[in-house]
Order: structure tokens, then sequence, then C-alpha cells
């Protein structure tokens, strides 16, 4: 294959231009994969926190009070690794406190560990 002509600068001069193209666009592939980290992330502070809670032995809404204080923090340190600007990453800035905190997944497995550790430190 051969290069087409070269244009001339005068063309290229009005082609270039300093604004801005508009709203911010993302890459379906990059939101997608940011979201599966967040939930992966969201799994583990479930699971962490009903290990935390089920060891210390902490019973009805204060436990469930643990697992949203952990979901809080790790939402916290999210925002600080996203350099307080999340809407760089995820589609909403919201993303980061909302998404997965009361899926079934997260639920399940807060609910899971916790009765599972609270059995085997106070019950065996």
């Amino acid at each position: 294959m051969q290069a087409g002509p070269v244009a001339p600068s005068a063309l290229l001069s009005n082609l270039i231009s300093d604004k801005p193209l508009g709203e911010l666009a993302y890459v379906p592939l990059n939101i997608k994969n940011n979201l599966d980290v967040l939930a992966f992330n969201r799994i583990w502070v479930s699971l962490l926190t009903g290990v935390l809670t089920g060891c210390s032995g902490l019973t009805g809404f204060r436990g469930f009070g643990v697992y949203l204080l952990g979901h809080l923090l790790l939402s916290i340190l999210l925002l600080v690794k996203t350099k307080n600007a999340p809407s760089k990453y995820f589609a909403s800035s919201l993303t980061l406190l909302t998404s997965n905190v009361f899926a079934q997944t997260e639920l399940l497995t807060f609910v899971l560990f916790w009765t599972l550790t609270n059995n085997i430190v106070f019950l065996f």
C-alpha cells in the first residue's frame, strides 16, 4: 500500500481545535471492568465484616450496622483511590456508595460468615 498525498498545513490547521469535544466519553469495557472490581471488593468486605461481626458476638441490627459501616469504609477508601473523581471511572458518582450494597450475593455472604463464625466461636 502507498501513503496518500500529503495535505497542506493550511487545510490541517482548520481541523485542529483547542475546544473540548463535549461530554466525557466512556469505554463500556472499562466501565464493566471497574464495576466487576467494585463487586469483587464488596464481596470481600461482606466476608470480612461477617467474620468480624460473628467473632464479636453482635446480633440483630448491630450486626447489620457493622455491614453498612464496612461498605461505607470501602466507599471512602475507593474515593481516596480515585483521587476524589469517581466520575472518571464510573458512569455515576454515586456508584461507589450505592452499587451492590444490598445485592443478594453480598448480603448472603455476610450472613453466612456472620452465622458461621458466631457458631464456631460461641457454640463449639
